[in-house]
This record gives C-alpha cells, sequence and structure tokens, in this order.
C-alpha cells in the first residue's frame, strides 16, 4: 500500500510539474524584416530593405530596443496596460513619455477594431498562421486603417500582448502589412518575422520602468526641442 501511494505521489508531482511547465508565459526575441513597396526614392527604399527590428516578448508584454543617434525602447506592458517610450541620452540621462490605462482607454473608445479571421493559413519562422483583415475605424471622421495580419496563436503568448495595437486580437501577428500616405506617397510595408528565438533568461523587470527615468516633461528646453517637443500633449 506504501509503495502504491509514494507511486501516485510521484506521478502526481510529474503532472503538476509538467503543468506549470505548460502554464508558464513564452518569454524570447522575434526578429521582424522591413519592407517597403512605392517609395519613389531608390536610396530610401535600399536603405529600408536592410532594416531588421527585434522584440523582447514575454506573456503580455513586449520592448523594442533601438539605437538612432540615442537609444530608445519602446515598452508595450500589457499587465499594467501602459505604453512607453524610454530615451537613453548621453549627457541627459533617461526620460520617458508614457501613455497610461486611461489614456489608452479613451483614445481607443473612438476607434473600432474589426477583425475578419478568414481561415487562410501558411507558416512564419516555423509557427502556423491565420491570415486576419483588421479595420480599424475612427468613430469621429469615419477613416478606415486596414492592415493585413498573420496571427500565431502557437506562441502561448498573453491574451493582452496586443492591447495597444490591436486591442482584443487572437493570437500575435508575425507579419504585418499595411499601406498609409506618407509625404504625398501611398507607401505599403510588410513587416516579417524571421526568426524567433526563445530564450529562458528574459526579466520581467525589462518591462517596468526604470528607477532613474524622469518624464520627458522635465526634460531640459534644450532636449526638449532637440527631440522635437515630444511629450508634450501625451500627458494631462
Amino acid at each position: 500500500m506504501k509503495r502504491t501511494i509514494r507511486l501516485f505521489a510521484i506521478i502526481a508531482l510529474m503532472i503538476a510539474s509538467v503543468s506549470a511547465f505548460a502554464q508558464k508565459p513564452f518569454a524570447g526575441k522575434i526578429t521582424f524584416e522591413v519592407a517597403a513597396e512605392g517609395i519613389s526614392d531608390p536610396n530610401i527604399a535600399a536603405e529600408l530593405a536592410e532594416q531588421t527590428v527585434e522584440y523582447t516578448v514575454m506573456g503580455n508584454n513586449s520592448r523594442m530596443d533601438l539605437s538612432i543617434g540615442i537609444d530608445m525602447s519602446i515598452i508595450s506592458n500589457g499587465n499594467a496596460k501602459t505604453y512607453t517610450i524610454l530615451f537613453n541620452i548621453p549627457g541627459y540621462g533617461k526620460y520617458y513619455i508614457q501613455q497610461k490605462a486611461e489614456d489608452i482607454q479613451k483614445d481607443q473608445a473612438t476607434k473600432k477594431y474589426d477583425y475578419k479571421y478568414t481561415g487562410e493559413e501558411k507558416t512564419i519562422s516555423g509557427y502556423k498562421c491565420q491570415k486576419v483583415i483588421m479595420t480599424a475605424t475612427d468613430l469621429e471622421t469615419d477613416e478606415e486603417n486596414v492592415m493585413e495580419l498573420w496571427v500565431t496563436t502557437e506562441l502561448g503568448l498573453g491574451d493582452d500582448i496586443n492591447f495597444y495595437t490591436h486591442p482584443n486580437l487572437k493570437g500575435y501577428p508575425l507579419s504585418i502589412k499595411q499601406t498609409q500616405e506618407v509625404n504625398g506617397e501611398m507607401i505599403t510595408t510588410i513587416t516579417t518575422a524571421t526568426k524567433i528565438t526563445p530564450d529562458k533568461k528574459v526579466k520581467s523587470t525589462l518591462f517596468l520602468m526604470p528607477s532613474d527615468a524622469k518624464s520627458f516633461e522635465e526634460a531640459p528646453a534644450e532636449l526638449q526641442q532637440m527631440l522635437g517637443g515630444l511629450g508634450g500633449d501625451d500627458e494631462e
């Protein structure tokens, strides 16, 4: 009897361990390749063709780090429902612009998001994706923005990973195609995942505000002018 009880205890422990592992949210890096169509300037087109963007994702959160003369991070925290642009500027320090949950909710209330799940499928970077047509309608102007998304549910990311850009979308987009007017030209951009790398070392603190960062409103006037007056209307 004791042997049987021990056996059941071991099996129960194994099942619990597997369940706990399966429920752990995906964490890792996703590298996207950027392509553009409709650009008349061949130099800009060639430059864009060489661009890649890397996101670090975990559960409901994502972060993109880039360097364009200054170090900048864009952090989407689906747990806290905040969207933050973080600047790390030599000689000045760290400053941030942040939209909080109430600001995002207020903005999204003026828009309507419709998703058409087409059932069409293809594989991107080893993950099965479904084609989804997203139509975002500005309720004040009736202007529509249509995107073609290829969405996977196989990564196991959180339900709120898209809360800022694609609210209530089921799954995570590994390809996004959209057409917008830029300086009088209709430009189509296509962003597609080319590499997905799981990384168990990703920490949840990566998606939090650094303790030494200050609001952009506190930045010196010359810094605000240098960055084009960013953040003037983002916080009330």
